[in-house]
């Protein structure tokens, strides 16, 4: 049996990068690790600056970025250079500090 949660992640994965963005891992500090949905030219080497204005999606208290901005991120790609991270204990991101601030959220945000 297919696990219907499972299957639409990873069609939503697909649908993302068919917009242009990647998932990045970004290491903030040894121990503390954030995935952001970023597009395709966020990392480069040759320090490429994107021309479109930046828009960073900033999700609540449930799931993972990407999920909860699916419907937005689609109009928001053709106009502007989105930016979707999952913030800390959400999605792919992890921290084994004992801290857990709104303050050091918006550190390890900030840093990424």
């Amino acid at each position: 049996m297919v696990n219907v949660v499972t299957a639409y992640s990873w069609l939503l994965h697909w649908l993302e990068r068919a917009m242009g963005l990647r998932p990045y891992t970004v290491e903030i500090e040894p121990g503390t690790v954030m995935k952001f949905w970023a597009p395709c030219n966020a990392v480069s080497k040759d320090k490429r600056v994107c021309s479109k204005p930046v828009v960073v999606l900033l999700h609540g208290f449930c799931g993972d970025g990407i999920i909860n901005w699916q419907c937005q991120v689609g109009a928001l790609t053709r106009d502007y250079a989105v930016y979707v991270p999952d913030l800390l204990f959400f999605g792919g991101s992890v921290t084994n500090k004992a801290e857990r601030s709104p303050e050091f959220q918006a550190e390890c945000l900030a840093t990424g």
